[in-house]
């Protein structure tokens, strides 16, 4: 469990601050999934009257509930006294659940048993005082389905228990084979199943209406536990990476400079590590918003190592190998992209004269990048022509967007070409000093 350097007090059950990161994405703890997010949700402290924070976002984990306030003040209401903040609860605190929605309710709502220590935190039953619950109640006004996507996923949360799992568990199985063995099992089960006189009639159909069902939810967790397999083989890779990433830091402190193969072998590694990737399954209506946010934290480190700028399609390459199997497509990173600025991220989606497409970091300067482009086309005070193999190498950028960056200072009459045997150079435009205008 995270704590925060301030803990938020409702009535007598203390919630601990949730860390987010710059796009105001949680940080997730080690093997921690997130399973469903929520829109205009409120939390009512039930034994409290009154107590309500109101319209925050809900996102169920395979260990924690997390409350999100709203961005805006003029979005977010409370009743208490205290402000409300980001939050988060440990599913191991809670005890059970119950579900309220019907026709006469207007708004639904799932409300929670929550073991409580007597410091007033919530804990685990055997850290909890003997009876010491607090009844907190999740109120979902968003769109319709918001009720059933959290019952469901905190259903799942609370039955697998997954914060009680050791990070990595080997079987000696690989997944094919696991679900190969479920299977198998599966028909053996179907057909050692006894047909007798109490098969018959409508007994008989009710009692086999059970056992199919039974049956179902052996397959859905065998599944679910085929899933589990997979990621568990993903978070290792994940921490490999890690490793090898603090590994190539240590070495480049310690050297006194790295050399061009160590530099590739950790640009790739950046490239990799999304433990819990966003999908219109996990997110639903606010999946454009979740991917623009997890795409903002994911770049931070590339755009350092890309002087702050890279292309689309290389962002579109790295990003989906680091999602793995939950590709994201073109269309979407492009509407991801163009929430940059909503989000408040520090970077931004251009469009180039050509219609090529860049990420760029927020701290980017066209006068800052003409500067060097000057400098290069200068050799001991001599003109020297460039070209885009000479920028990209000398700027550590992609090609592309070397080009776009001559044809750009070319426009604002930074630089000027010359098309001759040699093929296409630009020079410092001189014609500047002979006409001040």
């Amino acid at each position: 469990l995270r704590l925060g350097d301030r803990s938020v007090i409702m009535a007598a059950l203390v919630l601990d601050d949730l860390v987010l990161s710059a796009s105001r994405r949680p940080e997730l703890l080690d093997s921690e999934i997130e399973l469903c997010w929520v829109q205009s949700a409120d939390l009512e402290f039930d034994k409290h009257k009154g107590e309500t924070w109101r319209n925050g976002t809900l996102a169920v984990t395979s260990h924690r509930l997390l409350w999100l306030k709203p961005e805006h003040d003029s979005d977010h209401q409370t009743t208490s006294s205290a402000p409300a903040r980001d939050c988060s609860l440990p599913l191991s605190s809670v005890k059970g659940h119950r579900g309220v929605n019907s026709f006469f309710k207007k708004t639904p709502r799932v409300i929670l048993s929550v073991w409580r220590s007597a410091e007033g935190r919530p804990a685990c039953a055997e850290e909890a005082q003997a009876e010491e619950l607090d009844e907190v109640s999740v109120a979902l006004r968003g769109p319709s389905g918001s009720y059933d996507t959290m019952e469901k996923n905190l259903t799942l949360a609370l039955s697998r228990q997954e914060w009680k799992r050791a990070p990595v568990r080997k079987t000696g199985l690989t997944v094919g084979e696991t679900y190969a063995l479920a299977t198998e099992r599966q028909r053996g089960a179907t057909s050692s199943a006894k047909v007798g006189a109490s098969a018959a009639g409508i007994g008989g159909l009710v009692r086999k209406q059970r056992e199919d069902n039974l049956r179902a939810d052996k397959s859905i967790d065998g599944a679910f536990k085929d899933l589990a397999a997979l990621m568990d083989k993903a978070r290792e890779m994940v921490d490999l990476s890690a490793k090898l990433k603090e590994a190539l830091r240590e070495n480049a402190e310690s050297a006194d400079d790295t050399n061009d193969e160590d530099k590739g072998i950790e640009k790739f590694l950046l490239t990799l590590g999304i433990t819990s990737v966003v999908t219109k399954t996990t997110a639903g209506s606010m999946f454009h918003q979740q991917l623009s946010q997890q795409l903002s934290d994911f770049l931070e480190e590339p755009l350092k190592k890309s002087s702050g700028a890279l292309a689309l399609v290389d962002v579109y390459c790295i990003f989906n190998r680091a999602r793995g199997i939950e590709l994201v497509s073109p269309e979407d990173l492009i509407e991801a992209a163009t929430l940059f600025p909503k989000i408040g991220a520090g970077m931004r989606l251009r469009k180039f004269e050509s219609g090529t497409l860049a990420i760029q970091s927020s701290e980017h300067s066209d006068e800052a990048l003409y500067e060097k482009l000057e400098a290069m086309a200068q050799e001991g005070g001599k003109p020297v022509g460039i070209g885009p193999d000479d920028v990209a190498g000398g700027l550590d950028i992609p090609l592309i967007l070397a080009r776009e960056y001559l044809l750009m200072a070319e426009q604002d009459q930074v630089l000027c070409r010359d098309d001759g045997p040699d093929g296409l150079r630009f020079y410092r435009n001189f014609f500047r000093d002979l006409f001040e205008y």
